[in-house]
């Protein structure tokens, strides 16, 4: 569920939840808003690990920083390896990882992670306002169009220049296991891609209410989403 900010896409998606949960379906419904409000909704305290608040329901709300910690600890020490080495004594780690779209990638790999192991028969996800979730859907192209321009080049030449070139420029260049990584994270996305553009599996709700203002903005987002 996506739209325009205020016009109650936490409320829809939380009542969805518990209808699909009604019907004996296996129901995740998932917050990618930075501010969340979904454990409002439920009067319940969530966190960034499923938590189940009724038969057949889940309810999360994904935290980066948990998430960069749990599961990205490779990157995350580069990130902050080559911002310290800048002596950035000022910014702690957290912020260095809390790149712009960094809750998109993260958002997207859970439910792709969810999607593979088959765990819930329903995901709901209530989306930050229109414009972020614009941004979070076409992240996997977007993310895909750098890794595939720039790392290829990199890849190649990184073993032979990482010697002299890192005392030079004076921070470090990436290891093998960090490119790993990030190829595996395209890898991902792409996955998550196909599972985004399949109608069979994926719809896009868009929230609106009686304001013309809120219904230009659906109007041109949903132009957006069909193209």
């Amino acid at each position: 569920y996506t739209g325009k900010g205020g016009v109650g896409k936490t409320s829809i998606s939380a009542a969805t939840a518990i209808q699909s949960a009604k019907q004996g379906l296996k129901t995740l419904v998932m917050s990618t808003d930075p501010a969340h409000s979904l454990g409002d909704s439920f009067g319940i305290k969530l966190s960034s690990e499923p938590l189940e608040i009724r038969e057949n329901l889940w309810a999360q709300e994904i935290n980066t920083i948990y998430e960069m910690e749990k599961g990205w600890g490779k990157l995350q020490k580069y990130i902050t390896l080559l911002f310290t080495s800048k002596a950035a004594d000022d910014i702690t780690t957290e912020e260095l990882t809390m790149f712009p779209g960094m809750e998109d990638l993260i958002s997207l790999l859970r439910v792709l992670d969810y999607y593979k192991h088959n765990t819930y028969d329903v995901i709901i996800i209530d989306c930050a306002p229109t414009g972020e979730t614009l941004a979070m859907l076409s992240f996997p192209d977007m993310l895909g169009w750098w890794m595939e321009k720039l790392f290829p080049i990199k890849r190649k030449i990184l073993k032979v220049v990482r010697p002299v070139a890192q005392p030079i420029l004076g921070v470090p260049l990436p290891t093998d296991d960090i490119m790993d990584e990030l190829t595996n994270t395209l890898e991902q996305l792409g996955e998550m891609r196909d599972i985004l553009s399949n109608r069979k599996v994926t719809s896009i709700r868009v929230v609106v209410n009686p304001e013309k203002m809120v219904i230009k903005e659906a109007q041109r987002s949903f132009t957006y989403l069909n193209l």
